[in-house]
């Protein structure tokens, strides 16, 4: 194993005159690896809120962060649900309160979150084996925001190795991925309206 005493120090400059930060704005095809624009959560942190924490204070945290999700949390620290800013700041929070007759202020992100089990996801094996015209076309025919990438493991629970963003995707490749609400049917566009 190498030691520190064999590398030479990289040279340090002093900084003069302005300074701004780089802006992220990757370009991409279709036809580049899948994981070229995946957020790998192995080596980018994620912001992570507890299931009885309300709005404000949740979107506050994701502003602060500069993410627009955030995975939920239970008691024990599993992985429950998640949230986005676009849900947080819609109707979703006003239906959910006159459902349940409760003040805005009084809901928590329990009542709000996607359920762990309303998830779609996509195996991290298939990604890797993948380019971004596959990613694309999955998140616009299901309507995500965000597709969630798995890893199985027969010796332990699955967890989530990564994500895509349709924002970033899009930004990226220069194609609108149309994420809002899909209705396939006129009962789904009923129920839709109905919420």
């Amino acid at each position: 194993m190498p030691s520190l005493a064999e590398f030479q120090r990289l040279p340090l400059t002093p900084v003069s005159g302005p300074l701004q930060l780089a802006a992220f704005a990757p370009r991409a095809t279709l036809t580049d690896a899948a994981t070229s624009l995946m957020t790998d959560l192995g080596l980018s942190s994620c912001v992570t809120v507890d299931q009885h924490d309300a709005i404000a204070p949740t979107l506050h945290v994701m502003q602060r962060a500069g993410v627009r999700m955030a995975f939920v949390t239970g008691l024990g620290g599993e992985l429950v649900g998640l949230v986005t800013a676009d849900d947080l700041q819609g109707e979703r929070p006003l239906l959910r309160a006159l459902a349940d007759h409760i003040a805005l202020e009084e809901l928590t992100l329990e009542q709000v979150m996607h359920p762990r089990s309303d998830w779609l996801v996509v195996d991290a094996w298939q990604v890797e084996h993948s380019r971004l015209g596959n990613v694309a076309a999955t998140m616009r025919a299901h309507g995500l925001a965000y597709l969630l990438v798995a890893e199985r493991s027969e010796a332990k629970a699955s967890r989530i190795r990564g994500l895509f963003s349709a924002r970033r995707l899009e930004t990226a490749l220069g194609v609108d991925l149309a994420t809002g609400p899909v209705s396939r049917s006129f009962a789904e566009l009923e129920a839709a309206l109905v919420r």
